[in-house]
């Protein structure tokens, strides 16, 4: 897994053709259009639901709806701005659908976290992981003993922190009111090697939780724009 404290965007081939970015919400995919923008990649960004709690109902309860809803939006993409790089700027999304598949039904290439996850499983024999939902923590546990069989994931998940985050809730708040100083507590027991922030939601918390643990935290969105880069 790359280095949670390095990144190699900087050092990415340049990109003249737009990004897509799709959001599990449209809050994920603000989040993903501005830090793509950041680093100076022009981007189109769609968000599949307007709520947490809508977009976990559909990635649990009815994931051939949003394989179909994801495949809507990948062509409009395509069609609309002659995109020909996605990125699935959400875990639990990713997750819940198979983003392979996706690809070879519109042409494009779909880059998710999970990719991030997979080409890095070798890195750590033991990390920790934090999720919205608990099926995006087994899509992100699956991708890494696929690559790795001898790795150990432990992991937590609550779909309320997004909630609060989307509503802007001062991170401090967030840390106190849902017992993640005690989980970080916990992780550190376990002794894990690098925790990774399994929700594109989550950086949101990076630097709090930064304050109160020197387990390196792993956010993938970096790696992300690497990838897209990478590949044109």
């Amino acid at each position: 897994m790359p280095s949670p404290n390095t990144s190699s965007v900087n050092d990415a081939p340049s990109i003249n053709r737009p990004v897509g970015i799709i959001g599990g919400t449209h809050f994920d995919a603000r989040l993903g259009e501005a830090f793509f923008q950041q680093q100076g990649v022009t981007t189109v960004a769609r968000g599949i639901s307007d709520t947490p709690e809508e977009a976990s109902a559909l990635q649990i309860l009815s994931p051939f709806k949003l394989h179909r809803m994801v495949v809507n939006e990948l062509n409009r993409l395509k069609q609309d701005h002659d995109i020909h790089t996605v990125c699935l700027y959400c875990n639990s999304l990713s997750a819940a659908i198979d983003p392979a598949a996706a690809a070879e039904e519109t042409g494009l290439r779909v880059i998710t976290p999970l990719d991030v996850y997979r080409l890095g499983a070798d890195r750590y024999r033991r990390m920790g992981l934090m999720a919205a939902n608990c099926q995006s923590l087994g899509g992100i546990e699956k991708v890494i003993l696929t690559q790795n069989e001898a790795a150990q994931v432990i992991g937590a998940a609550m779909l309320e922190i997004a909630v609060e985050i989307e509503k802007g809730t001062d991170p401090r708040e967030i840390l106190r009111s849902f017992g993640l100083l005690q989980l970080v507590r916990f992780f550190e027991a376990a002794a894990v090697e690098v925790l990774i922030l399994g929700c594109t939601h989550f950086p949101y918390l990076k630097a709090s939780l930064e304050g109160v643990t020197a387990i390196p935290l792993l956010d993938p969105a970096a790696e992300m724009v690497w990838l897209c880069q990478s590949g044109e």
